[in-house]
């Protein structure tokens, strides 16, 4: 397998989310609710509503996911997702000069430009 890039970590977290698992989910959840509290100066009240609505976790399995930060969280997950499901996700590479639109439908590089309707 190749390496996996951002570009392609990106793609696969934004268009394949039903391929991660309950507690990528979670993590990946917790994560972006927990951007919105910082340096709010209510943070920790919203913090404890946030928990009460399982924005964010204060489980021990989900948060060590994030251990190592969002970008080698992000890409731990398209890798598993990759190594997981070899069929299900379809990189969608321009013919002309094998950039990734954005979408898996996408018939057009944002790279080069080229147009494959």
């Amino acid at each position: 397998m190749e390496p996996v890039t951002p570009e392609i970590t990106n793609y696969i977290i934004v268009n394949y989310w039903e391929l991660l698992n309950l507690k990528e989910k979670s993590a990946l959840k917790h994560y972006r609710h927990s951007l919105k509290l910082h340096d709010l100066p209510d943070g920790e009240l919203r913090a404890k509503i946030y928990l009460r609505n399982q924005w964010l976790s204060d489980d021990p399995e989900i948060l060590k996911l994030l251990d190592e930060g969002y970008v080698q969280f992000i890409l731990n997950c398209a890798v598993r997702v990759l190594r997981d499901n070899p069929g299900g996700v379809f990189l969608n590479l321009c013919p002309k000069c094998g950039g990734l639109p954005r979408t898996p439908l996408a018939k057009q590089c944002r790279v080069c430009g080229h147009d494959w309707h």
